[in-house]
């Protein structure tokens, strides 16, 4: 028989969130429901503060907290909206994580072979004739820009979006989107060493290739390459994303 409970077990303090904490929720859960969108204009801070029964001192903590979040922007000459949400809006502390330890942007790269060589899989099944038209020119602008590395970084992202789309799953296309996001940071240096765009644009053929002939299996290993390209080139460059 289980022994009942004694005094020890109720040593651990409950947490109880602070008012400012409080807010944020609210206002997360608000957008997350839809009644705050991209874009909407935040009342001013004394109206928060009496429409939540606040102190103003509270809803301004609240209003730093969801900056650093990336989900509220301030505007110059004062006043707060919602930020478009988009991953480089909100992605921000995970790139400071990352930019601690080399060890996790090994992690983070090991995400992103296993998930784009499972987008590569699907969207060799189901990709378009029409969407391979449209790699092959995402190809050729990348071709014609690698000597700038900001214009093929553009194509580069454009590329990976119309396989994201071509496999058919929204929530693989924004984690796909995201972690493409999270990896720029890390790769900016990287893309403007001689030779590095050279080879991703050599991984988009060939994976362009396999997409074409519609095998998943190679598709996915060729996503997988280049993924490992990509991330050893960028280890290779000792990058910090404060030094961009």
């Amino acid at each position: 028989m289980k022994s009942p409970l004694s005094a020890k077990d109720f040593e651990a303090p409950i947490v109880r969130e602070s008012v400012a904490e409080l807010v944020v929720r609210r206002v997360l859960d608000m957008v997350k429901a839809g009644v705050l969108k991209p874009g909407d204009a935040l009342p001013p801070e004394r109206d928060l503060a009496v429409t939540l029964n606040v102190s103003r001192p509270s809803v301004r903590e609240a209003m730093r907290g969801l900056t650093v979040l990336g989900v509220v922007r301030t505007r110059q000459g004062g006043g707060a909206y919602i930020s478009d949400l988009s991953p480089d809006s909100l992605l921000g502390p995970i790139q400071f994580y990352l930019s601690l330890d080399q060890t996790n942007i090994a992690e983070l790269y090991d995400v992103r072979m296993l998930i784009e060589a499972d987008v590569a899989r699907r969207a060799a099944v189901s990709i378009t004739a029409e969407a391979l038209a449209k790699l092959e020119e995402s190809l050729a602008k990348q071709q014609d820009t690698v000597s700038d590395p900001i214009a093929f970084r553009n194509a580069d992202f454009a590329f990976h979006e119309l396989i994201w789309i071509a496999a058919g799953n929204a929530v693989l296309k924004r984690i796909g989107e995201s972690l493409n996001v999270l990896g720029l940071e890390f790769r900016k240096r990287a893309s403007e060493t001689p030779g590095v765009l050279e080879q991703s644009l050599r991984d988009h053929r060939a994976l362009l290739d396999a997409l074409k002939a519609h095998d998943p299996e190679a598709a996915a290993r060729a996503a997988e390459a280049h993924m490992r390209n990509v991330y050893r080139s960028t280890i290779k460059q000792g990058i910090k994303p404060e030094e961009e």
